[in-house]
């Protein structure tokens, strides 16, 4: 459940409706600040959850389906959400990391999300050479990419794939990011990582298998970070947007959803991306290569996204896709050369499909 509380409610009139909301110990809740809005999010059995009779209470929000933030009529979510931006700090463990002043040569530039232009984003599944990394980075930001997809973290399905550089990647990362002067994009998959990761990456991913890790979606709540959500092929569109509401109601609220495969056998899964307009503002994005699992594949599942309506593309690409640890890893790498060419077509099919719109 949710309480509104009336526009400007001070931070401590909110801690106080709260307080008064969870008396009973298997309630919890605490207040949220969202687009100028403010919430108390009440958790546990709302029978025993007690709606104060204060002047600052607006309304009371049901939640029968456990997603009220995310939904188009709430006013709540975002229709636009900005990756990348001025350098921030580097994290204490990183030397040489993103630290220049926003007007320093290297300087990142945010791209917005949902906007009028075509995001996207391109580069290695996962974090291998640090070599191969930045000359990746700087291939695909050479072509017009808005952002670096580059894995620390992975959620492999076979203990013996490489499962990534983890921690000991982010020095990389954040040389990588600073050196190409582009946004990077990185999975997380364990809350305790996230603070350290938040402070080198531009966005922090979340693979599919994790939409159920409720502590981990609860810290990255907690972070001043994007989000991008991806779907797991056997998860509803109720459980991707339960996953959302979970970061939102932590106060982040800069989400984005990636759509890629679905289904059983899984297959792209382009119907999402309209099934999720009729539900919800935040953006959404596709991802070709693991949803086809083939380079060869990636051109026509990027343009039928581009059809369907996806604000943005997540493409692997690498330069020595020969090198990578993982073999099955490769086959999916759309060669960085290649890569203009099919944004510029899929912006062309977005544009002649939005001019044959038929009005709902």
């Amino acid at each position: 459940m949710l309480i509104e509380l009336v526009p400007g409610t001070p931070a401590g009139v909110a801690e106080e409706v709260a307080a008064r909301a969870a008396a009973h110990e298997d309630v919890t809740a605490w207040p949220v600040r969202l687009a100028g809005r403010v919430f108390v999010v009440v958790s546990g059995d709302e029978s025993l959850a007690r709606v104060p009779g204060s002047p600052a209470v607006l309304a009371r929000r049901p939640t029968p389906d456990g997603h009220w933030l995310v939904r188009r009529d709430s006013g709540v979510a975002p229709r636009e959400v900005t990756i990348g931006g001025p350098p921030r700090p580097a994290p204490r463990a990183v030397t040489g990391g993103p630290g220049a002043a926003p007007d320093a040569p290297g300087a990142v530039t945010g791209v917005v999300v949902g906007g009028p232009r075509l995001w996207w984003a391109a580069g290695p599944c996962a974090l291998e050479s640090a070599e191969d990394a930045a000359e990746t980075a700087l291939a695909v930001r050479a072509r017009g990419a808005h952002a670096l997809r580059a894995g620390l973290f992975k959620t492999r399905s076979s203990p013996y794939h490489f499962s990534g550089k983890g921690g000991r990647g982010l020095e990389t990362l954040a040389e990588v990011r600073r050196t190409a002067a582009i946004p990077v994009i990185t999975e997380v998959c364990d809350p305790r990582d996230v603070p350290a990761v938040a402070e080198v990456a531009d966005c922090l991913q979340v693979d599919g298998r994790h939409l159920d890790n409720r502590p981990l979606l609860a810290e990255l709540g907690a972070q001043p970070r994007p989000v991008l959500l991806m779907r797991a092929p056997g998860a509803s569109l109720d459980d991707w947007l339960r996953a959302a509401e979970f970061v939102l109601a932590r106060g982040n609220r800069d989400v984005v959803l990636c759509a890629g495969a679905a289904g059983t056998p899984p297959e792209p899964g382009f119907g999402a991306i309209p099934a999720l307009r009729e539900r919800t503002d935040l953006p959404v994005v596709f991802d070709p290569s693991h949803s086809t699992r083939s380079a060869a594949l990636v051109a026509p599942a990027a343009l039928a996204a581009a059809a369907y309506g996806a604000d943005g593309l997540l493409i692997e690409s690498c330069l020595k896709p020969e090198r990578m640890y993982r073999p099955g890893d490769a086959a999916h790498m759309f060669p960085p050369e290649s890569l203009a060419d099919l944004v510029t077509a899929c912006e062309r099919v977005r544009d002649s499909v939005r001019s044959l719109a038929v009005p709902r």
